[in-house]
């Protein structure tokens, strides 16, 4: 892991001043406290080494983790019941088709979503975690993301959990039970993914979790190991293979980092053995990617040539 610098702060001042000249409309509704107004504000952190870390923009600019507690999702999983039996139920493979998308569980064995950073493979996902009951379930989540972030306040916000297209999650779920996928209620095994979208959080706390991951599952700052260093291998690989929907191709070729994006428009973004990043632009494209974070991205992992085949 690296320390970051005045220079490395430098840069990012000057990336979030050419972005905010840029005007930023949205092909998607996105999801954040504010809402259209936020479309706006863009935000970038960074952590290195020892918990060195600059940003830049609008950093303390809350919003919900959305589809990039995915990554985290699957952290905890993994850790719960090993690969072998989390991935008898989810795929590894990128789908191609839109996240909600529920014709991609008519593909392939029917019933098993393609791959856990999907709608229908974090559903899959979180019912794996243990827990005795969708409050317990959900309460680990939360108590994991927190370690992560190094912020014991972290939590869902109701709001935006009520807010949450359940109508089209609970038909994703119905459809996966009713092929045997998992076997519970909705309660138990649903609320609690999303609960865990609904977590808000800011651009430093996406960083310092992106850190983590960066940093082999330890915590930059005192070493401590947080997730196993075969989690978060597998982790990293699913986000840079499917990790941004259908765009994740595009993304490896033009950024080259493993990354997880929500429609919240965050992006979470581990450089292994280098740094963590974490963006927000509330604008999304029509792949529910965030615009500015996107270009902010590009143009960073040009210049410090981040990218895992720079």
């Amino acid at each position: 892991m690296e320390c970051i610098d005045e220079a490395q702060a430098r840069v990012l001042n000057e990336i979030v001043t050419e972005e905010n000249e840029n005007r930023h409309e949205s092909e998607m509704p996105s999801f954040t406290e504010e809402g259209e107004k936020d479309q706006e504000l863009v935000g970038i952190a960074v952590m290195g080494a020892e918990g060195s870390n600059a940003q830049a923009g609008n950093t303390d600019q809350r919003f919900p983790l959305e589809s990039v507690s995915k990554a985290l999702t699957l952290a905890l999983a993994l850790e719960d019941v090993g690969a072998e039996a989390l991935f008898e139920r989810v795929g590894m493979e990128p789908s191609g088709d839109p996240y909600h998308s529920i014709a991609t569980l008519e593909e392939g064995e029917m019933g098993v979503p393609s791959n856990p950073m999907i709608n229908a493979g974090a559903i899959v996902t979180t019912a794996m975690i243990k827990g005795r009951d969708g409050d317990e379930r959900f309460t680990r989540l939360r108590d994991f993301f927190r370690r992560l972030a190094g912020n014991p306040s972290l939590d869902y916000d109701q709001a935006m959990f009520e807010a949450e297209d359940q109508d089209l999650n609970r038909a994703l779920f119905y459809y996966m039970r009713s092929h045997d996928v998992y076997a519970g209620s909705e309660e138990d095994l649903l609320v609690p993914y999303l609960k865990q979208t609904s977590i808000e959080l800011d651009c430093r706390d996406l960083a310092r979790i992106a850190a983590v991951l960066a940093n082999r599952g330890r915590d930059p700052k005192s070493g401590e190991r947080l997730i196993g260093e075969e989690t978060v291998r597998i982790v990293l690989t699913l986000m840079f293979t499917t990790g941004m929907y259908d765009q994740s191709g595009r993304f490896a070729v033009e950024v080259g980092v493993p990354s997880k994006s929500g429609v919240s428009g965050a992006i979470l973004s581990a450089v292994p053995g280098r740094m963590g990043i974490g963006v927000i632009g509330p604008a999304l494209n029509d792949h529910g990617n965030s615009v500015a974070g996107l270009r902010m991205l590009k143009r960073l992992s040009r210049q410090w040539h981040l990218g895992a085949f720079a």
